[in-house]
């Protein structure tokens, strides 16, 4: 798992973008964090979500289902 620290000011400056708290982000984050596109998947997810009208772990895991399916 990657071990870097989350990036605060982008992880906010992606919720605020979509709508969101930041704690909402940061949930995301620590799920993909061991992710190299980790903050693009939170900004996707949290479109998702948004998009969607849906719960952000729900877009998570609509997501990740995209993601088997697609890889």
């Amino acid at each position: 798992m990657n071990s870097r620290r989350a990036n605060i000011g982008l992880l906010s400056s992606i919720a605020s973008d979509t709508g969101h708290e930041y704690t909402d982000a940061y949930a995301v984050w620590e799920m993909v964090r061991q992710h190299e596109d980790a903050y693009l998947i939170v900004d996707t997810v949290l479109w998702i979500a948004k998009r969607q009208q849906i719960h952000v772990l729900d877009a998570l895991e609509l997501y990740n289902g995209v993601e088997n399916i697609f890889g």
